[in-house]
């Protein structure tokens, strides 16, 4: 059995309140834990997820789940992060088949901020994969993205990874990634449009048998737009979505602050 330090046992601890001189349940932290077995096959990822850690750690913001610590417990590495109560996208997206308009311009609203604050910071991040299993809604419609995946700024490479190796799922990958070339915020920006593209269709842009034959039509074809799958999607919002899951990164939008704008304007078009 393994003996938690303190500050990362899951339970609820009470927070005395300053104001109203009263006690209120206060969430403990939670833990993420790596595998040991991921560890074992690959030695490289105690380091990535380090990296992870560090890169969580210097991002303070309202949609971003907050890093608190580091540590190991018997051999179990672990991370304490602020535990966010609310259902995860992707059980959203199950429960109700597809998303109201407002709240899918909301959601993408949301991730622009969170990756259009690292980015001003010049820490850009390139992700492996961005799972809508990653991002929570709390109760308040209020974003949080918890998990940056395997996650480094870009244009560093510290040799941990080979060259052409993928790793991660390629549902959420952009085209550029799967191929191995240098990326940049526009691969963030692919990721957030196959979640959009799930939020108002309730299915990812491509589907496939394999995960070879996912990668080969996210290379050679482009996803039928929104409101050809769905009806009801207005054509504007549509159109930016197949616009940020262009093959040809040059096509997307520039940077999040550029989606921000054009999710706003698409979604004052709908009057979401």
């Amino acid at each position: 059995m393994i003996t938690w330090p303190s500050n990362a046992r899951l339970r609820w601890r009470t927070g005395r309140s300053a104001a109203r001189g009263r006690s209120t349940p206060t969430p403990a932290p939670a833990l993420k834990l790596v595998r040991p077995e991921l560890i074992a096959l690959d030695p490289t990822a105690l380091e990535r997820f380090k990296d992870e850690v560090r890169l969580a750690r210097r991002i303070s913001h309202r949609n971003v789940a907050r890093t608190h610590d580091f540590g190991e417990a018997e051999g179990v590495y672990y991370v304490t992060m602020e535990f966010v109560a609310g259902t995860s996208l992707k059980e959203l997206i199950r429960t109700r088949a597809r998303l109201p308009v407002s709240a899918t311009v909301s959601v993408g609203k949301q991730l622009c901020r969170v990756w259009r604050r690292p980015t001003s910071r010049g820490s850009s991040t390139a992700t492996s994969s961005r799972r809508t299993s990653w991002w929570r809604r709390t109760a308040y419609g209020l974003v949080k993205v918890m998990d940056f995946g395997i996650a480094r700024p870009v244009e560093r490479d510290r040799g941990r990874t080979k060259t052409g190796l993928v790793i991660g799922t390629p549902d959420y990958m952009a085209p550029e990634q799967l191929l191995g070339e240098p990326l940049d915020a526009r691969a963030d920006l692919y990721a957030v449009g196959v979640v959009l593209y799930e939020c108002l269709t309730g299915r990812r842009p491509h589907d496939a048998d394999s995960p070879m034959a996912l990668v080969g039509l996210k290379l050679s074809q482009d996803p039928v737009p929104p409101h050809e799958v769905a009806p009801g999607v207005p054509v504007a919002l549509s159109r930016v979505v197949v616009r940020v899951l262009a093959r040809d990164r040059e096509a997307r939008p520039p940077s999040a602050a550029a989606l921000h704008e054009e999710l706003a304007h698409a979604g004052d078009s709908a009057g979401a």
